[in-house]
């Protein structure tokens, strides 16, 4: 009950809270820039942890980012939303109807191949941390489209104890994007290797300390 009412009143801030995340990220001093015109049907991959770093860097770009169907999902959408995202709604596990897989899937399909650029959690929507479902691969595959893989750094933030260890920057702190290399999958890759060449990738820009060009 105490859950549900906590998630309702969340909801209902949703306008303030994405706000305070707009005001946010026009404080941080980011030291270097990235093109997104650039891009013309990429997949941008992260791990969930990152997600709100990524997100206060990509403000009103128009990138298309993929929400869970889980209740928690709804806040991130409304945010994401205010933010200038667009959202698709569903999981890119396969087999997981009832997440609404097979519909994000054809729908992201969609958008990538009309230029859309889309950013994916890799290790979302529950974990475990730092583990890349194969979803990414897959679409990447079918769509014959690169996967970027992206990190920020912050020089002053909070960690959480949560199980994708988020990332809260502090206002007025210097901001770093790191993006990795970019990874092709055809359909003659064994997606394992692939997925795994993309879990070291990201693995490898988390590591990386501050100020690093990546």
């Amino acid at each position: 009950m105490i859950k549900k009412l906590r998630r309702e009143l969340t909801l209902i801030l949703l306008p303030f809270i994405s706000l305070v995340f707009r005001t946010l990220g026009r404080t941080i001093r980011w030291q270097n820039r990235y093109d997104f015109e650039r891009d013309r049907g990429k997949i941008y991959a992260l791990w969930h942890g990152n997600a709100l770093g990524l997100a206060l860097f990509g403000m009103d770009r128009g990138i298309v980012v993929l929400v869970s169907r889980f209740r928690d999902g709804d806040i991130a959408d409304g945010i994401l939303k205010r933010l200038g995202f667009e959202t698709v709604r569903g999981s890119t596990e396969n087999g997981k109807e009832e997440k609404g897989g097979r519909t994000a899937i054809l729908k992201l399909i969609e958008l990538l191949k009309n230029g859309k650029n889309v950013a994916i959690t890799v290790d979302g929507p529950k974990g475990p941390a730092y583990k890349v479902k194969e979803g990414v691969a897959f679409l990447a595959m079918k769509t014959k489209t690169k996967i970027i893989p992206a990190c920020v750094k912050f020089e002053k933030f909070i960690r959480l104890n949560t199980w994708d260890n988020l990332i809260i920057p502090y206002p007025f702190t210097k901001g770093w994007l790191l993006v990795g290399k970019e990874i092709e999958v055809k359909e003659s890759d064994d997606l394992k290797e692939k997925l795994k060449e993309l879990e070291g990738e990201l693995l490898r820009l988390e590591s990386l300390s501050w100020g690093s060009p990546g």
